[in-house]
């Protein structure tokens, strides 16, 4: 999945401090992630500055690590993942524009983002158009469990021993990604507002995973060295002031040049409840097909070269998130706002200040099985 952030300019920007906490389990993986995001107005709305400071500490179970069931079964680790991030946003008139530079490292891969954004209201603001773009390039290391020692990972086909650290293109552990997202904003009517989405990204690098290789008996994961994907989402917000209610349908479609293909449909439900309470629900439906390379049976044989759809029997895989697979995300979020604890004294700072918590749980068709999704919130402006 794509993970770039590229903050286009809000509406209304303000100084404020936002801390989340949020939580990931499933059968074999849990992901602790406390967030921190700080905005300033430098001098004014027109321009404001940010930073965000991510870690994620992440515990699985791996059978890679040579452990059996005479032992006790799979073995735990935990890897720590540190991101920091700056961006500026900008509103003049009309126009807004953005951008930023995200780093995150780990034990054996670092991670470098920027991107830019822009975006124009036309027709008396009735209608926005905004284009992004952002490029990620990545380089990633192989721990060797006998020795410890950390040496660059090409992808599956390339012998380790040979691979560099440095350089571009074939015969590195660079892995670089351009991404492109266009977005199409129409108030169709004055309670309905109509969206569209399209983005694409070209990636290119080693794309395997350098420690599954234990569970397809061959030495390494073998994936091709090139991806292109697409999505497209439209969707609506049909708001109905009467009921304190928003209605939010979306629709998404990925492809890729992997020949997986994915449709997305989800209902969010927003719902004003009380005068400083507000709740959403959601549901969402995923499908997808198989990867071009993908094997039920798991029986692949050493690659002698490189991995593609010309060349498949130097394909290896063992993610089930490349086989055909659906999965089923109902969730509810609740937020409070502080505004009416700000009327008291000494309270006053409360004020456009919110609480929020987060649960939504994935029943998934792969060997993962159903997940939990949690998050805390709170944020204060100042």
């Amino acid at each position: 999945m794509l993970a770039f952030v590229l903050w286009p300019a809000t509406a209304a920007a303000e100084d404020r401090v936002t801390v989340r906490g949020n939580y990931y389990r499933e059968v074999s993986t849990r992901v602790l992630q406390p967030t921190v995001d700080v905005t300033v107005d430098v001098p004014d709305e027109r321009l404001t500055l940010g930073a965000t400071y991510v870690l994620d500490a992440v515990t699985s179970a791996s059978i890679a690590t040579g452990t059996t069931e005479v032992t006790g079964g799979d073995n735990t680790f935990t890897e720590i993942r540190h991101e920091t991030a700056a961006y500026a946003q900008s509103k003049l008139g009309q126009w807004g524009l953005g951008g930023f530079f995200r780093y995150s490292t780990e034990t054996d891969y670092r991670s470098r983002s920027l991107g830019i954004s822009g975006q124009r209201e036309l027709l008396q603001r009735t209608v926005t158009l905004s284009l992004s773009y952002a490029y990620n390039f990545d380089r990633f290391d192989r721990i060797q469990a006998n020795t410890g020692a950390r040496l660059p990972w090409c992808g599956g086909s390339q012998d380790i021993a040979s691979c560099s650290g440095s350089g571009v293109g074939l015969g590195t552990n660079l892995v670089q990604t351009h991404y492109v997202a266009a977005g199409y904003t129409h108030v169709l009517h004055k309670h309905v507002l109509g969206l569209l989405t399209a983005e694409t990204a070209v990636v290119r690098g080693p794309q395997d995973n350098p420690y599954r290789g234990a569970q397809l008996l061959v030495t390494y994961e073998t994936h091709p060295v090139r991806r292109t994907r697409f999505a497209v989402a439209p969707g609506v917000r049909w708001i109905l002031p009467k009921a304190n209610l928003v209605l939010e349908p979306r629709y998404r479609f990925y492809k890729d040049s992997w020949d997986i293909s994915a449709h997305a449909p989800e209902l969010r439900v927003h719902y004003r409840f009380a005068k400083h309470f507000r709740a959403r629900a959601r549901y969402r439906y995923y499908r997808q097909s198989a990867a071009f390379f993908w094997r039920d049976d798991g029986n692949f044989a050493e690659p002698t070269g490189l991995c593609s759809q010309d060349t498949v029997e130097n394909c290896a895989t063992a993610d089930p998130k490349l086989d055909a697979w659906d999965s089923h995300t109902p969730g509810i979020q609740l937020v409070y706002e502080l505004d009416g604890l700000a009327t008291r004294n000494g309270l006053r700072w409360l004020d456009q200040g919110w609480i929020s918590a987060t649960y939504n749980h994935v029943f998934q068709s792969t060997r993962f099985g159903q997940a939990r999704l949690g998050a805390l919130a709170f944020s204060l402006a100042y």
